[in-house]
């Protein structure tokens, strides 16, 4: 596993997380589910709308890549009953989700996870993505992320 973190998410993933459990809305809506798989993509079942079971249409996103990244992503808090409990139920998401996702495949992929501080506008809240990892295609240049505004990690599992 391979972490590319900004400065501001070191002090987060420092500081700020909790040991706290996944709310039952993100397991059971995400991680109790099976992955939904179509033209060497993956996707969550539940993210998976008709529009993408009925055929991927990669020419709106560029590639399978950004067809993941853009379809699995989603905002934390919308799970959660609490709202002030986004980012501690973001990191509890982030860590079953990885152990998950290793259970099930061998395939490696990049995870995206974003915080929104509590202090901020829409905070607090956690935003999350993830895509399979591929020769010659990317979602965001990993190696760049110190210069992305905000509390941003990548993750390569």
């Amino acid at each position: 596993m391979k972490i590319f973190a900004n400065k501001l998410m070191e002090r987060y993933f420092l500081e700020e997380r909790s040991a706290s459990p996944v709310p039952d809305r993100l397991k059971s809506t995400f991680l109790s589910r099976p992955f939904f798989e179509m033209q060497d993509c993956v996707f969550f079942d539940y993210l998976a709308k008709p529009e993408i079971r009925s055929g991927l249409n990669f020419h709106r996103y560029g590639n399978r890549t950004r067809c993941e990244a853009s379809v699995n992503g989603f905002h934390v808090k919308d799970f959660c009953d609490k709202k002030e409990m986004a980012i501690p139920a973001g990191f509890a998401f982030l860590y079953e989700f990885i152990k998950k996702w290793k259970a099930n495949s061998n395939e490696k992929i990049v995870i995206y996870f974003g915080v929104t501080p509590r202090e901020e506008e829409f905070g607090p809240d956690v935003t999350f993505s993830f895509h399979k990892k591929r020769e010659n295609e990317t979602w965001m240049n990993l190696e760049s992320i110190e210069n992305i505004d905000g509390v941003f990690m990548a993750i390569e599992v």
